[in-house]
């Protein structure tokens, strides 16, 4: 099978890792890079002419299957010529935020969708009227995040990859600024009164290496979704948005799973039953006796991280990632006759045994 993968977010390990999967299975990739950036569907007369451009491009190389990584920039009269040529697939990054200001536009136009979210997720969609998708959570390799976790490396107890500034993230720095252990946060924020900013790997999307020099001076990473009520208000907000609950795996926990780092994660059961080595909780305060026994133990901390890494290698690596693709590309009909929770699941049917 020849695949294109069009376009890309911001973290560039993502096509890279799923283009050397799907070419390790036997496949041919033709990969992109980034064409254009932005949440809303492209309206430039000067866009839509470069996107039409890169459909002629990616038109001669002959794909049986095209993934869009970046919905919003091709147009229901892009993706209904492509259809004429090839089977498409749109993978939802920003599942279900970007909703109404992209996904709901375009989803019904790709043969092939891949959620970032568990079923309830999934049954909205289908409430509307789209197709029937999969759970796709984020994936990773060891190319880009190679195993590093050693306790008697850390110079830091806690680790959080991400941003705290603007209305939906801020609330995080408090959060986790309550924890009584050494902390370093790296992302952007709107101010760090406590002095617990460890910097912005600004270049961290291209060069994945800078994440890896932080975490392998860390114990264990934690996670703080952003809850979608903490959207009220904003651009992408709509009726059903905040009752959708929140991200089930923001990247920085599978960058933490492949780097082999001990997990804590507010979450619930919809987390926790597809990643049960991860120690999931609803707040902040029920994460830290986890918190200390995998800082002050360190044959707790390296069992962790073994169980962590298992579960990472088996369901969140890229390879699994690209079996799973291959087989709904083979039996789509097949795989969406399943119930949604039976698909919101599915992907961890697809043990990859990497290494």
């Amino acid at each position: 099978m020849k695949v294109a993968l069009f376009d890309t977010i911001l973290e560039r390990h993502l096509p890279e890792s799923l283009k050397r999967a799907l070419e390790s299975l036997g496949h041919t990739v033709v990969y992109t890079d980034l064409l254009l950036h932005g949440h809303d569907m492209i309206t430039k007369e000067s866009d839509i002419k470069f996107m039409w451009e890169q459909i002629y491009k990616i038109e001669k190389e002959n794909p049986d299957l095209l993934i869009a990584f970046r919905p919003m920039n091709l147009t229901v009269e892009m993706l209904e010529y492509l259809r004429k040529k090839m089977k498409t697939a749109i993978w939802l990054s920003d599942d279900p935020v970007l909703y109404k200001t992209c996904y709901a536009q375009v989803v019904n136009h790709y043969d092939i969708v891949l959620h970032c979210g568990y079923a309830d997720v999934m049954a909205f969609y289908e409430s509307k009227g789209h197709p029937k998708g999969f759970n796709f959570p984020f994936w990773t390799d060891h190319h880009s995040f190679p195993a590093i976790f050693n306790p008697d490396n850390a110079q830091t107890d806690v680790v959080f990859l991400g941003n705290m500034n603007g209305q939906v993230r801020r609330k995080r720095y408090m959060e986790l600024a309550a924890l009584p252990f050494s902390k370093k946060v790296y992302g952007l924020l709107d101010s760090d009164p406590l002095g617990i900013h460890g910097g912005f790997l600004k270049e961290a999307y291209l060069h994945t290496n800078l994440v890896t020099d932080v975490l392998k001076h860390a114990k264990i990473g934690v996670s703080i979704p952003q809850f979608f009520s903490e959207y009220n208000g904003l651009h992408y907000d709509f009726p059903e948005l905040a009752g959708l609950g929140y991200f089930q795996f923001p990247s920085r926990v599978i960058q933490y799973a492949a780097s082999g780092l001990p997990i804590a994660a507010i979450g619930d059961s919809r987390m926790q039953e597809v990643f049960p080595e991860i120690f999931v909780a609803k707040s902040i305060q029920e994460l830290q006796p986890f918190i200390e026994k995998v800082v002050n133990d360190r044959n707790f901390a390296l069992d962790t991280s073994k169980k962590i890494l298992a579960r990472f290698r088996r369901s969140y690596s890229a390879l699994s990632r690209a079996k799973m693709l291959v087989t709904i590309f083979d039996s789509l009909e097949t795989y969406q006759n399943l119930t949604t929770q039976e698909r919101a699941v599915l992907f961890t049917e697809f043990d990859a045994n990497y290494r």
